[in-house]
Parts: C-alpha cells; sequence; structure tokens
C-alpha cells in the first residue's frame, strides 16, 4: 500500500481513555522518519486547537501545533471575512474566546449566525432552545462544528454529542445546518489542502466508521479503520459502509509502508 500522507483522527484513534493507544507514539516518529506528511484532525471542539495541541504533548507525542486541525480553526477560517457577524453561541467559555473579535448578541439582540458544539461545561437545554428560536424566529444561519453523533467519554461510556444537538434544531426549524467538523466533505478537502498532496496520496485513519471513514469516502479519500476507541465495536456483517482496510491500530500502519 502506497501512500505519502495522512490524515489521522486524535481521540480514539492515537490516545483513548486518557491513555495513548500502545505503539502510537512510536508509530508516529516512524512514519515521519519514512517522511511521510501527518496532519491530525479530529473533531473535539470542546478546546480550542492550542490545547489539543498541548494534549498529544502531555500525551508524549513529538507533534507541530501546524499539524493540529480542528472544527474551530476550520469555523474560524469561515468567519475571517465575516469580522461584523453577529454571533449567538452554545459552546464551551474555553472555546467562546476563540471568537472575542465577534459580537455576542444579549438579550432581544438578533444574531447573524448561532454556533452550535460542544457544551459540557454549562449543560442547559435552555441554551439549545434559545439557538433554535433565533434560527426558526430570526432565519439565524445554523453553524454546527461537527457531526458527530455520539462519542466515548474518558471511561469509555457513550455521550451524546455535538452533531445530534445540531441536528435536532435543524430538525425542528426545517433548516439545513452547514457543519464544518467531519463528516463534512468540505472539512475533509480542506484538510488535504492543508497537505498539499493528491487524495490517490492520502490515507484517512479514524476509528468511526461515520465520521471518519464515510466522510473519507464522500470525499474520494481511502478510508482506513483502527479497531481502537469505537472501532472496536466495528462489524463488518453490519452497515453498508466497508472500510478500505481495517486495522488493529494505528501503529500497524508501519507494517502497510
Amino acid at each position: 500500500m502506497t501512500f505519502k500522507g495522512i490524515l489521522s483522527d486524535i481521540d480514539g484513534t492515537l490516545y483513548f481513555k486518557c491513555a495513548p493507544v500502545l505503539g502510537t507514539i512510536e508509530a508516529v516518529e516512524i512514519l515521519r522518519e519514512k517522511g511521510i506528511k501527518l496532519l491530525f484532525f479530529t473533531n473535539t471542539d470542546s478546546k480550542t486547537p492550542k490545547n489539543v495541541y498541548k494534549s498529544l504533548i502531555e500525551y508524549g507525542f513529538k507533534v507541530k501545533e501546524e499539524e493540529i486541525f480542528t472544527p474551530i480553526i476550520a469555523l474560524k477560517e469561515f468567519l475571517a471575512d465575516k469580522t461584523q457577524a453577529k454571533l449567538y453561541l452554545v459552546t464551551t467559555e474555553e472555546v467562546k474566546e476563540e471568537f472575542q473579535e465577534f459580537h455576542h448578541v444579549k438579550g432581544s439582540e438578533v444574531p447573524d449566525y448561532v454556533i452550535v458544539g460542544d457544551f459540557r461545561d454549562n449543560w442547559d437545554v435552555n441554551r439549545l432552545n434559545e439557538a433554535f428560536k433565533h434560527v426558526i424566529k430570526h432565519n439565524a444561519i445554523l453553524l454546527g462544528t461537527q457531526g458527530n453523533k455520539y462519542y466515548l467519554d474518558v471511561f469509555g461510556e457513550p455521550v451524546i454529542d455535538t452533531g445530534s444537538f445540531v441536528r435536532m434544531i435543524a430538525n425542528a426549524a426545517n433548516v439545513e445546518p452547514m457543519i464544518f467538523g467531519k463528516p463534512s466533505k468540505e472539512y475533509f478537502l480542506q484538510a488535504l489542502k492543508k497537505l498539499n498532496l493528491s487524495a490517490d496520496d492520502i490515507i484517512v485513519v479514524g476509528d468511526d466508521i461515520e465520521t471518519d471513514i464515510l466522510g473519507a469516502q464522500n470525499a474520494n479519500l481511502r478510508g482506513i479503520l483502527v479497531k481502537t476507541g469505537k472501532g472496536q465495536f466495528f462489524n463488518s456483517s453490519e452497515g453498508s459502509i466497508i472500510p478500505h482496510k481495517v486495522i488493529d491500530s494505528f501503529s500497524s500502519l508501519t507494517e502497510l509502508l
């Protein structure tokens, strides 16, 4: 199997349950020594990109900050020429700090965009209802940081994720949201552009059959599923999404070179 670059998921692929997956730190170094370009792209939307980077460093991964791509980066690129836009955010306070240059609506003010992300630090359904009202009453454009239905927490337990909340509001307001993370085709294409390689030279590696593998396929990229994180539950006889390849873990990539 030949490839010159890897778009790799992070949580569930490089680390899981607050510990690096066995062999992944060493595998990153081996791949880098072989001249493979790496971009670590994630659906983590509760942290700033800088803190996603810091987490990898703390786990022992030797990565560069510019090798990290998150939905928050993609969203900020979208809003870069819209500095006059008014926002209503359903995110963590940490992520909210990333959008300080924008006007955040208060009281009866009407936003241009409603941004729904991970809001685990203030799990209040009233925030979602306020977002819904802005969309259905004031025609605010609904932006979702990513499309995951659920994630696995530090104990490996399933927790409802951003994509489910975004879809709920979209369904209730009868609108189509813009999604900035996986499985959005545009997110994969943005990541591909950052590696400056052709689609044929790239493989996507991740543990989520829907966001990682289907997302890759929608962008005409090869998706390799790892049997860690969510991938441990993958059953090839169930579902219609067929990965290009299934491997035990990220470290197994060194055997494919």
